[in-house]
């Protein structure tokens, strides 16, 4: 009992001696006078540039894959599928891996495997387009390598924005794989996710991906589904094969 006391009577007078010292009688002169009266102030608020900042840090990041991923382009075959948990590789039950030899010049990239011939998917004639575009620039798209970002469908059949960086990523993997001589992006979504702009920009001339110490030309144009369901948007693709054959095609 008795040393409980004493630190009862510690603590009242450590108490009192902090009032004093804030009121400024424990010296003689004291540097700041202390206003008893004001509210504690408040930590300032991050402002929202600072927020906005952060924010844009925290977007650039790299997307870390979930698993390790292919080495190659059998690899990266197999494991599409297989069900592996991919970018892009569990939108929906039907699985459709990137075709191609995995030597070539050109390498084609869609957002959706929407661009595979007939007997492999049943969808309206983006393929046959699609090769008669290339062709029109001396392209055999039998030996280009064809890929998208997403491996399977989503219901709402386009690819969640949500999601573009990560696809993005993959998509660099592949890339990397395949090593083309030049790129051929086509539509918004696949220019967005790989060059970060929208179509009507990026189309306007060639752009290079820089990745791991490649540098290709790349082009954008427009989807050959939009082609068929806007012709008049034709004449612009055109133009837009033309400067690719002029500048990347040998």
């Amino acid at each position: 009992m008795e040393d409980r006391g004493e630190t009862t009577a510690f603590a009242v007078v450590q108490s009192l001696t902090g009032w004093w010292e804030l009121a400024g009688l424990d010296s003689a002169v004291r540097d700041e006078a202390v206003n008893w009266l004001a509210d504690e102030t408040p930590e300032k608020a991050p402002s929202a540039t600072t927020i906005a900042a952060a924010a844009k840090k925290l977007a650039e990041q790299p997307a870390a894959p979930s698993i390790v991923w292919p080495m190659d382009v059998m690899m990266l075959r197999e494991m599409v599928q297989s069900g592996a948990p991919l970018p892009g590789n569990a939108y929906g039950p039907v699985r459709f891996a990137p075709i191609g030899p995995h030597i070539c010049e050109v390498m084609v990239i869609s957002d959706l495997p929407d661009i595979l011939d007939a007997q492999e998917m049943q969808v309206s004639g983006n393929a046959s387009l699609l090769h008669r575009m290339l062709a029109a620039v001396g392209v055999d798209s039998a030996n280009t390598f064809r890929t998208w970002l997403a491996t399977t469908i989503p219901s709402t059949g386009e690819v969640p924005e949500r999601d573009l960086r990560e696809l993005a990523a993959f998509m660099l993997h592949q890339i990397k794989l395949i090593r083309p001589k030049a790129i051929v992006i086509l539509g918004s979504s696949a220019c967005m996710a790989l060059l970060g702009e929208e179509l009507m920009n990026a189309r306007a001339e060639l752009r290079n991906i820089n990745h791991d110490g490649l540098n290709i030309p790349t082009l954008t144009t427009f989807h050959p589904r939009t082609l068929i369901a806007q012709p008049a948007t034709k004449k612009q693709a055109w133009k837009d094969l033309q400067m690719f054959a002029k500048r990347a095609v040998q």
